[in-house]
């Protein structure tokens, strides 16, 4: 068996022996065979770095759906009022969050503020007429009622 290198044709064989013409042929000059060298396919470079995701802020996102639930609860009086600074508080964080390195979620944050604040208002009117209201029916009835 013989010792066949792909990689070096030339040192394997012995070179071919010049053809025999006949004296009359024209003389041709003889090529040898040339291989081109295999080109080295090696570990190719990276084109992009290699990152991790952006991460959403959680507390961002939490402080926007309960944002948005204290917005559509404003007429339940004390449940809106504890919804809405939940919210807000949530909402601070998650923005605080969002401004670290590999956090998102800024937008949901400012969202879930502005909502928070927003229902905190309705929510403080509809408390002080609620306690307007038993107190206007306490003070006209007096204790019989």
């Amino acid at each position: 068996m013989t010792n066949y290198d792909p990689y070096q044709p030339d040192q394997q064989f012995p070179a071919p022996a010049e053809p025999v013409y006949p004296p009359s042929a024209p003389q041709y000059a003889v090529q040898p065979y040339v291989t081109q060298p295999y080109p080295a396919y090696g570990p190719q470079p990276m084109y992009g770095a290699a990152y991790q995701p952006m991460i959403t802020s959680g507390m961002a996102v939490a402080g926007m759906v309960v944002g948005i639930i204290a917005l559509v609860t404003f007429w339940i009086p004390f449940v809106d009022l504890v919804l809405g600074f939940l919210a807000i508080g949530l909402s601070w964080g998650g923005m605080m969050q969002a401004d670290r390195p590999g956090y998102t979620g800024k937008g949901m944050g400012i969202a879930g503020l502005v909502c928070g604040i927003v229902a905190v208002i309705p929510a403080l009117i509809v408390m002080l007429f609620f306690f307007g209201l038993f107190a206007a029916a306490g003070t006209a009835c007096g204790i019989a009622c």
